[in-house]
């Protein structure tokens, strides 16, 4: 795996997870507006647009969570050919077996 790629697949990652993580938030934010209000214990009389607090909060830990998963797959398929490679230098290290020599009875 070349470094550019393993950067694609970080930042892809990352973007898709925060465009699913900024569609997550708005529903919640839409569809269940006391959520927000609930876990950050804001008082009632705080105004606050839970759509926009929901696609915020979406897009930073979805980007995040891409992220992290991202360098997760990175990490492991470089891991891994390291791992297969190593495997096939330390075959072809390995002397094969000497010809089979059989001494010959003098008749």
């Amino acid at each position: 795996m070349t470094v550019l790629r393993g950067f694609a697949i970080t930042i892809a990652s990352g973007v898709i997870f925060a465009v699913f993580g900024a569609g997550m938030g708005y529903f919640l934010g839409s569809f269940a507006p006391d959520y927000y209000r609930t876990v950050f214990r804001i008082p009632p009389g705080v105004s606050i647009d839970p759509a926009q607090a929901g696609l915020g909060l979406g897009v930073t830990q979805g980007l995040v969570g891409g992220l992290i998963i991202g360098l997760v797959i990175v990490v492991s398929v470089a891991w891994y050919n390291s791992r297969v490679e190593g495997a096939h230098l330390a075959q072809s290290s390995v002397p094969s077996e000497p010809p089979n020599i059989r001494s010959r009875a003098i008749d």
